[in-house]
């Protein structure tokens, strides 16, 4: 079993905001002249499970991988656009999801269950380790979650069904309601299955894509700064919807007063990081794309064109 290199490029990228040091997560690797940035390469599955085993056991955080699998918001809408260039269908669009994990990430599948009202993706792992196939699951439930979710019309989520009862950080981190089940299952009504992909958002990721990964190259020198840091988890978090701070917050292992102490000390905070991405994107919306003031408001997550004006206002007073 293999699996696609550049997620364990990402992996030892994710580790790093944990204080964790790459170099002695590359040392398991068997092979150190991987280029695992390449696209072509693909490595053994145990040596992708021997770092992140690693990485579970030195964070020991119950919620490595979903909090993991949030990290990689940013190349789930790449991966959602690709999927839009080959179907319309969200059927379709599930199957190809289905085939990405067969080929890119096989250590967890994806089998599509229906009944009378119901279609239900059930997410399984071949994995003996119960710790690390529960971390895997996780991962990948956080994945295929926002990839459904960007497919779907606006006022639908996917309902996840998860084995066991500790829901509060699932919900809190993903936003959408967690029942008991069997197994691990993302369920959609039956009749959404058989729609269109969502055209709007699909169009709001063209826009915004391109620009995130500009802005996630600006300050990549200075990692170890931790104002930069946050800004790269912000960026990185994108659904395309910025995350607030409690969701930002809950990626590293810093208590609240911590990360805001440490920012005070840098000259900055959260809010000021927030504003400075939302002013880029905005500028880049209006200037670079000439959308109309409504449509910027509401890429950028406000309720209302005066609350977006009220913002601009005053970011230009910072």
């Amino acid at each position: 079993m293999r699996i696609f290199a550049p997620y364990l490029a990402s992996l030892l990228e994710y580790a790093e905001y944990h204080n964790l040091d790459s170099n002695t997560l590359i040392d398991i690797l068997p092979k150190h002249n991987i280029d695992l940035c390449d696209p072509n390469e693909m490595i053994e599955a145990k040596t992708y499970l021997s770092v992140f085993n690693k990485a579970i056991e030195v964070t020991n955080s119950d919620y490595f991988g979903l909090n993991f699998g949030s990290y990689l918001n940013l190349g789930a809408l790449g991966l959602v656009l690709e999927i839009s260039l080959n179907t319309s269908s969200i059927e379709q669009g599930v199957y190809i999801l289905q085939q990405f994990l067969k080929t890119k990430f096989p250590l967890v599948t994806a089998t599509v269950i229906k009944d009378q009202n119901h279609f239900i993706l059930q997410l399984e792992s071949s994995v003996k380790h119960k710790k690390m196939r529960r971390h895997l699951l996780d991962l990948v439930l956080a994945i295929v979650f926002r990839e459904l979710k960007l497919m779907i019309p606006k006022h639908f989520t996917p309902q996840i069904r998860l084995p066991f009862f500790e829901k509060k950080h699932y919900s809190d981190t993903l936003k959408t309601e967690i029942t008991y089940g069997d197994d691990y299952q993302l369920v959609l009504p039956l009749d959404i299955i058989k729609t269109e992909i969502n055209k709007s958002k699909i169009k709001e990721i063209e826009l915004l894509l391109p620009k995130f990964l500009l802005m996630l190259n600006k300050g990549s020198e200075s990692k170890n700064i931790l104002s930069n840091q946050i800004r790269h988890m912000t960026l990185h978090m994108c659904s395309p919807e910025i995350p607030n701070f409690e969701q930002v917050q809950k990626q590293f292992p810093y208590s609240k007063r911590t990360i805001q102490r440490k920012l005070t000390n840098e000259g900055t905070s959260f809010r000021r990081i927030l504003n400075d991405i939302k002013k880029e994107l905005s500028q880049y919306l209006v200037n670079e794309k000439h959308l109309k003031t409504k449509d910027v408001a509401y890429i950028l997550g406000y309720s209302e064109s005066s609350a977006y004006l009220h913002a601009v206002k005053s970011w230009g007073k910072n």
